[in-house]
């Protein structure tokens, strides 16, 4: 008898745990980074080469360090793009948009809810000289000698990875984000 009490309790408690609520910003940040991605500001450009060079190094260095490979992906490379953009437009380095939206917002309006843990980076180098596959290097570079990017980026968890890449001037800036399903 008293079994069956705790469990009809347990599922009591499961069955009346409120849904979690859509994230209202997420549409709205959606519309955002599309217009911000297909308006570009004046001399700017996004580098689909180095977002793959960017995504091969992530995979190259956590294997070099005895974790398992990412596979690049499109799901989240324009909430990728926009962040970058939004850095480059700001000069600036963060999580935060200019406009307020937080990288959980950027993840959920184009990856969803249900991904599993997930994280993001970003970088920018504008020392001058081309951009090249070089630079790539040096900005990826800034995220495995800083103890917290590096952490994410070696999380094993992490299955897949998407990378905004945009260049304008001599100017880099970079964001990948890594999700587990």
């Amino acid at each position: 008898m008293v079994r069956c009490l705790a469990v009809a309790a347990a599922f009591v408690l499961v069955c009346a745990w409120p849904a979690p609520k859509e994230t209202v910003a997420s549409p709205a940040y959606r519309a955002y980074a599309i217009k911000l991605v297909t308006n570009l500001p004046a001399g700017a450009r996004i580098r689909p080469d180095l977002e793959a060079e960017l995504d091969a190094m992530a995979s190259a260095a956590r294997r070099k360090a005895g974790k398992s490979a990412v596979r690049s992906s499109d799901l989240l490379r324009q909430a990728a793009r926009a962040q970058a953009v939004e850095m480059l437009k700001g000069n600036f380095v963060g999580h935060r948009s200019a406009s307020g939206f937080r990288f959980r917002q950027r993840f959920e309006a184009f990856g969803g809810d249900e991904r599993g843990d997930f994280a993001e980076i970003a970088a920018r180098d504008r020392q001058s000289g081309a951009v090249d596959k070089a630079k790539a290097r040096r900005l990826f570079g800034q995220w495995l000698k800083s103890a917290g990017h590096k952490r994410q980026l070696m999380n094993r968890w992490y299955k897949y990875v998407s990378t905004g890449a945009i260049q304008r001037g001599h100017h880099l800036y970079a964001v990948q984000i890594f999700w587990e399903k």
